[in-house]
């Protein structure tokens, strides 16, 4: 029985690991794509202060495509991170029950070893009445 606990405990712990990894990778994944639209938004902001000069680009329209391509970009990078958002909900939650079932193989482990350290000093203990009485047995009277 003791073997099928700690099977248990190696196998929860590694779903766990697992499920935390998982949920990892997703929350990096969430800051990639939250740094990359931080970079989008400096080059808006970059183009927006630039305004008031007259330059090439902008009296070839290249400003208003370079906009264009900026705003399109920016709205995929906003639904990568709504999906790597619902992702990490997924694997959240994932995780919590993970770490739920290995908690509770851990609590089966710890009623299992007090059980057993029970049964043990009920043994010793009825050994040692045993003994007592043994000592106490007077065959001559």
């Amino acid at each position: 029985m003791s073997s099928e606990i700690d099977d248990l405990l190696r196998v929860t712990a590694l779903l766990r690991e697992r499920a935390l990894e998982s949920y990892r990778r997703d929350l990096s994944e969430e800051m990639r794509h939250q740094g990359e639209l931080d970079r989008i938004d400096g080059l808006r902001q970059q183009s927006f202060s630039d305004h008031d000069s007259v330059d090439p680009r902008r009296m070839l329209g290249a400003d208003t495509l370079w906009q264009g391509w900026l705003s399109k970009r920016r709205g995929e990078i906003n639904r990568a991170i709504a999906m790597s958002r619902a992702k990490q909900a997924h694997s959240m939650a994932a995780a919590r029950l993970a770490f739920s079932r290995d908690e509770a193989a851990k609590d089966v482990s710890r009623q299992q070893i007090a059980k057993r350290r029970t049964e043990l000093m009920a043994r010793e203990e009825s050994q040692l009445e045993e003994l007592s009485q043994m000592l106490k047995f007077d065959p001559e009277s």
